[in-house]
């Protein structure tokens, strides 16, 4: 099974506490690696290095975990923390416009994931988590052949390098409008990150259901907020559709929210070059 759970602060300027991420992420705080792991394996426990990014000014906002059948995964499989900077989290201290830069750590103890950390951007009027892209922006893996404080440190201190650059993308972006024609076409390609063209679901479902906005807020027809509608879209599910299958009559469905840890990474991550491609066209 590769469902997974993200939870989130209940409050943007609020940081997870250590009870809050044991309820909802327990891999977190293995105490050991699985069982039959390389002993080349070094490990370090994901607890361990949330510490050590909270002494860096770092604090958890989201976690969650990769859900799991087999019992001898269970409390060492994939899980996923992001982090936001504690200046930003601060009351009156989130004047970001409506973004602020984030940290996204990935990590399982078992053997199946290095320690990986990207630059992501939260936004504030729809509580969506943006993960930014390999090629435009830094990201660092970690090897648990070669783990040390030293290079979390400094993996926290580029991604934190980064954020101007992300900032500057998303204003950018924001200064793009796109054309009716461009909207449909950015909905169309994003739609097949998602699902096959030829499959049910990508028959379906038209551009203009993932360009519907959720909220009022989301009408505007810049680049950035159409990435944001897209997105949720993609992402969260719920988006209504009428199959349409030879043989059988019109039946009412719903899109399902994406489930497993890494396909929501790297569904984010083509969006935003996706978005970076329309940018520059």
């Amino acid at each position: 099974m590769n469902s997974s759970v993200l939870v989130s602060s209940p409050l943007p300027h609020r940081a997870l506490s250590t009870d809050d991420l044991r309820r909802v992420a327990p891999s977190v705080f293995a105490v050991h690696a699985r069982p039959g792991v390389s002993s080349r394996y070094a490990f370090v426990s994901t607890a361990q290095v949330v510490d050590l990014l909270r002494s860096d000014g770092w604090e958890p906002v989201k976690a969650g975990e990769q859900r799991v059948r087999l019992d001898t995964r269970r409390g060492f499989q994939l899980h996923e923390i992001r982090f936001a900077r504690r200046v930003d989290l601060e009351v009156g201290a989130f004047q970001l416009g409506e973004t602020r830069p984030e940290m996204i750590l990935q990590n399982a103890h078992d053997g199946t994931r290095a320690y990986r950390i990207d630059a992501g951007l939260y936004r504030l009027v729809c509580r969506n988590g943006l993960v930014v892209s390999d090629a435009e922006f830094a990201h660092v893996a970690i090897r648990h052949l070669d783990v040390s404080a030293e290079r979390f440190t400094s993996a926290a201190r580029t991604i934190a390098d980064s954020a101007p650059k992300v900032l500057a993308s998303v204003a950018r972006w924001k200064a793009v409008t796109l054309s009716p024609a461009a909207r449909v076409e950015f909905g169309r390609r994003a739609a097949a990150l998602r699902w096959d063209p030829e499959q049910p679901v990508g028959r379906a479902l038209s551009p203009e259901k993932l360009l519907a906005p959720v909220r009022v807020g989301d009408a505007a027809t810049d680049l950035w907020t159409t990435l944001n509608v897209v997105q949720e879209h993609l992402l969260r599910g719920g988006t209504r559709y009428v199959a349409v299958i030879i043989g059988s009559p019109l039946r009412q469905n719903t899109t399902r929210p994406v489930g497993g840890l890494q396909h929501a990474q790297l569904v984010n991550k083509q969006l935003w070059a996706l978005a970076e491609e329309f940018a520059r066209n």
